[in-house]
């Protein structure tokens, strides 16, 4: 049975699944993440979810305003052992939704070119290439998307 839980970042089992995300990050980007990691920082987040698998941590996600309708999507992650179940996918949509519900209409977000897994997740659930938004502008190993949240303004 899958549960989607509303938390913030303070949350221990987001915590703990934003750091096994960091440990697998590290692994893929290495020295990198000198520059990526400090902008990875959610513990200060209101917005975040988990999602448990017949009640084990499965996954994660949240969101931070960027401005007053807009809103960046942060921390997508799904642990090895329950991927390829469209987890990540319905911790997206959770995170659109609970978006939607405070009134952003727009979600932007930032990823690494070595997740590809990433990239199909996002072109999938709509959203769409845009130029790389600060402090990814001129960081070739980002790629930046956007999606509108409202179809009625």
């Amino acid at each position: 049975m899958l549960r989607i839980t509303r938390c913030s970042g303070k949350d221990e089992t987001f915590r703990a699944l934003t750091d096994a995300l960091d440990e697998e990050l590290l692994e893929r980007y290495g020295a990198l993440m000198t520059f990526f990691g400090p902008l990875n920082q959610s513990d200060d987040v209101e917005n975040a979810v988990v999602i448990l698998r017949d009640g084990t941590p499965a996954g994660c996600g949240c969101f931070k305003p960027v401005s007053e309708d807009s809103v960046e999507i942060k921390r997508i992650f799904v642990q090895k052992l329950f991927r390829g179940q469209r987890l990540a996918r319905a911790v997206l949509t959770e995170l659109e939704a609970w978006a939607r519900e405070l009134g952003y209409a727009v979600a932007i977000l930032e990823t690494g070119i070595l997740q590809p897994e990433a990239i199909r997740l996002y072109e999938a659930a709509g959203y769409d290439r845009i130029p790389n938004y600060p402090p990814y502008v001129g960081v070739k190993e980002s790629i930046c998307f956007q999606k509108a949240l409202k179809i009625d303004q």
